[in-house]
């Protein structure tokens, strides 16, 4: 029996499996399993089209002024209403949330790749290099946010768009911190000593071993920090800072109607619920993504 039993075909073990191989396909099933990420994702990608394809979705000009249709509630013809100039609410969240979802996004961006590339920098050849980068990065940190919109905005020309760059540059201090302390992590480890006694090249060492291992928390911190974005996005726009009228903007369309929130709500509350459904749906799939990513951390 015990030599039958050696002779037995025996099931190849789970570690060959591609589940194994590919860690990342791992990570975006338990994504998918997550109703809450996936959801969130949903909801956030029919805003985005929305505002894409505004002008299959809405006939109307965001700009164009009717006179008899002022402060109009909510009907088929004006889905949202209509503003105190009778322009239509639905048209110009749409139009409005291009503006505000590109700036949000372009400036997260261009923040990921910055501090991406001097926190591997920085946490790859250490020393007078980290020291240096470091000391830059608590710089801009110690910088106030909209302080330095507002000069940006002052010197580059008002209402250009200027203040996504200086939201991009006063968010790069976080991402730049993340990668640094990830790539620090993982410099001690055997695989970089052993890359290195190869004669390996300090890019093909990063681009191999350093920049996958830094990858999850990067991404995860990009959601968080897209969300973010979108809230700076529409105080700015609260605060008349950013876009000049009459271009629609989410947080100047929730300023707009805040002299009318008795007598037509409206108009304030449709901006609003869009901006908090908006940022919700980002946070849900940014968690989902984290839980994907780390499943350990989520189980502690």
């Amino acid at each position: 029996m015990v030599i039958k039993n050696l002779f037995k075909k025996q099931k190849a073990p789970d570690v060959f499996s591609l589940d194994t191989l590919n860690p990342w396909r791992e990570s975006l099933r338990r994504l998918f399993k997550n109703k809450s990420a996936v959801v969130g994702l949903i909801v956030f990608l029919v805003i985005c089209f929305s505002c894409a394809f505004a002008p299959l979705l809405s006939n109307y000009d965001y700009s164009a002024l009717n006179v008899t249709e002022v402060n109009a509630r909510p009907s088929r013809e004006h889905l949202f209403g209509t503003d105190k100039l009778g322009r239509d609410l639905f048209t110009r969240i749409l139009y409005g949330g291009r503006i505000t979802l590109r700036a949000a996004f372009m400036s997260t961006l261009l923040a990921t790749c910055v501090g991406a590339a001097i926190g591997l920098v920085s946490g790859y050849f250490g020393r007078r290099v980290d020291f240096l980068l470091t000391r830059i990065i608590d710089m801009l940190a110690a910088i106030p946010n909209l302080l330095l919109i507002i000069v940006m905005e002052i010197a580059f020309g008002w209402g250009k768009g200027y203040f996504m760059y200086a939201m991009a540059i006063s968010a790069v201090p976080k991402f730049a911190r993340l990668v640094r302390a990830n790539v620090q992590s993982v410099m001690g480890r055997e695989f970089i000593e052993a890359s290195r006694a190869l004669g390996l090249g300090h890019v093909r060492i990063i681009l191999k071993h350093v920049l996958h291992n830094v990858l999850s928390p990067l991404m995860v911190l990009m959601t968080t920090g897209f969300a973010e974005a979108i809230l700076n996005c529409t105080i700015l726009g609260y605060l008349s800072v950013g876009v000049n009228p009459p271009t629609p903007e989410w947080g100047a369309l929730a300023y707009a109607g805040r002299s009318n929130m008795v007598s037509n709500p409206h108009i304030a509350f449709f901006p609003c619920l869009v901006i908090v459904i908006c940022v919700i749906s980002v946070n849900f799939f940014g968690n989902g993504l984290r839980d994907a990513l780390d499943p350990k951390e989520n189980s502690l």
